[in-house]
């Protein structure tokens, strides 16, 4: 006995009805199924928002670039501005809060490694936390610049700077909060960072350790 099996256009609007009905939920590759296949990202549940969403986007943006659409893209740019800017401004606000910090020197120590700093680099004061102040305003002003005309590599290198700080000023706001200043003057003075480079499950892993272990 034959048995016809329904076109894709048949098949599809099946598809969509079993959805409808809670009968078989409906992925993105059911709509298009030629769309590059990626995982979610698991293990950020307990992430502030702010940070999880433009991790989130990040790897959107990787993954559409690593896939060659370079749309995709570019889509993803006006929500990854959004989010880094509001993580710099929180990155604003942590420098501010610190500013009378004493932190121990063994949080200290263990902060400016995970940001790069070396120990001869360490002291600051208020004229750090105003050249900060002037790299933030600097910084926003790329990213609107970004918006309009994506650079990715720019982008990458200000995205891979800004989720590590403010994941160290999350867990470790006192010692995070003073070296703070230290890092942006060293993004500004553009110091080689090895990170921008790595591969973006790299950057996860590294990100997932400092959320996991640093504390205050």
């Amino acid at each position: 006995m034959s048995s016809i099996v329904p076109g894709p256009r048949k098949k599809l609007e099946e598809e969509i009805t079993a959805a409808r009905a809670g009968a078989k939920p409906l992925n993105a590759s059911d709509l298009n199924p030629s769309a590059p296949q990626h995982e979610d990202l698991t293990g950020l549940d307990d992430w502030p928002d702010t940070l999880r969403t433009t991790v989130e986007t990040e790897y959107a943006r990787v993954e559409a670039l690593a896939t060659n659409r370079r749309k995709t893209a570019d889509r993803t740019v006006p929500d990854l501005v959004r989010q880094l800017g509001a993580l710099l401004d929180q990155i604003a606000d942590a420098i501010q809060a610190a500013r009378k910090s004493d932190p121990p020197e063994a949080s200290l120590a263990t902060v400016a490694e995970l940001l790069g700093i070396p120990s001869d680099e360490q002291a600051t004061g208020r004229s750090a936390r105003r050249a900060a102040a002037r790299t933030l305003k600097q910084l926003r002003g790329q990213l609107k610049d970004l918006e309009t005309a994506p650079d990715h590599g720019r982008l990458t290198r200000l995205t891979t700077f800004t989720i590590r700080l403010a994941l160290v000023l999350d867990r470790s706001p006192a010692a995070g909060g003073v070296l703070a200043p230290i890092a942006l003057d060293r993004y500004a003075n553009a110091i080689p960072d090895a990170q921008r480079d790595w591969p973006f499950d790299r950057k996860l892993t590294s990100w997932q350790d400092i959320h996991r272990t640093l504390d205050d």
